[in-house]
């Protein structure tokens, strides 16, 4: 109420000031006008608009802080009546994440499983500090070379476009000597893909990854998993291969069940897109 009274005298001061002035300016054309007491006008004028200007200032000010205060008071009202009625005020959202011991001790419980089997000796402590970091990023990762291969050699490139146009061979061979160590003969590996169809042979063996009018981003992706997980398991190896991402950032994944089961366990730390998944989630 305060700031309206005290708006509304500026609002007035103004309107009498502008009143005063206009009146003037007609005056000084009577040539009985005093120009002693249009000067004195005319200042006094000026004064009205300027106090006016000021106490609508003032006014705005007021209202202002008046806003606030109740607010402040609503807001307060509304805590007690919560807390009378005994409704508790949820907790703020965080997202999940592993801080730097939780962090090490997931890396080392995945490197007692063997997940870094594959990396040379002396690259092993490197890596490690590379996929506790990642950790620490809800994700898990280790540097890239110049093929987009992970230095821990379990992450490899897999954009879905790419496959679909013809290089699910191609990303096989990037696997190849991890596959070998693995137990899997790999003589030849060739991506044959033709108008009709498109079919990877692998050693003399063909296999469909799709036909003509299919989902080609899809069933690339699921192909490459089926295979490489049918030639892992005929040689007897417990990894096998799973996507993560998708789309034109996809990656393959080789896990053990065991280092799939735990990172599973731990996934409410972990940024959902990145989780492993497995060929049967992508269709037929």
């Amino acid at each position: 109420m305060t700031s309206l009274v005290i708006g509304a005298v500026g609002a007035g001061l103004i309107a009498v000031g502008v009143a005063a002035l206009r009146r003037q300016s007609r005056a000084t054309s009577c040539p009985k006008h005093s120009h002693l007491a249009g000067r004195v006008a005319v200042l006094l004028a000026w004064a009205c608009m300027i106090a006016g200007t000021g106490a609508l200032v003032v006014g705005v000010v007021v209202y202002r802080a008046n806003r606030e205060a109740e607010g402040r008071d609503v807001s307060r009202l509304f805590s007690a009546v919560k807390q009378w009625l005994g409704i508790k005020e949820p907790p703020p959202f965080r997202i999940p994440t592993l801080d730097q011991a939780e962090a090490e001790r997931a890396v080392d419980r995945l490197i007692d499983m063997g997940f870094l089997k594959f990396v040379a000796e002396p690259q092993k402590a490197a890596v490690r500090r590379q996929l506790i970091e990642t950790a620490r990023n809800r994700y898990l990762d280790s540097d890239w070379d110049d093929e987009c291969v992970a230095a821990d050699l379990r992450s490899y490139p897999a954009d879905a476009e790419d496959l679909a146009e013809g290089q699910v061979g191609a990303t096989m061979l990037l696997m190849k000597p991890v596959l070998e160590r693995e137990g899997v003969k790999l003589e030849s590996v060739v991506d044959d893909f033709g108008d009709e169809k498109y079919e990877l042979v692998v050693n003399g063996k063909p296999h469909l990854i799709y036909e003509k009018g299919q989902d080609s981003w899809t069933l690339g992706l699921k192909r490459l998993l089926e295979i490489s997980n049918g030639l892992l398991e005929k040689a007897g190896s417990a990894e096998r291969l799973y996507a993560v991402y998708g789309g034109n950032e996809g990656r393959v994944m080789l896990l053990t069940p065991e280092m799939l089961d735990y990172i599973e366990s731990i996934g409410d730390v972990l940024d959902h897109g990145w989780m492993p998944r497995r060929s049967e989630e992508f269709g037929k």
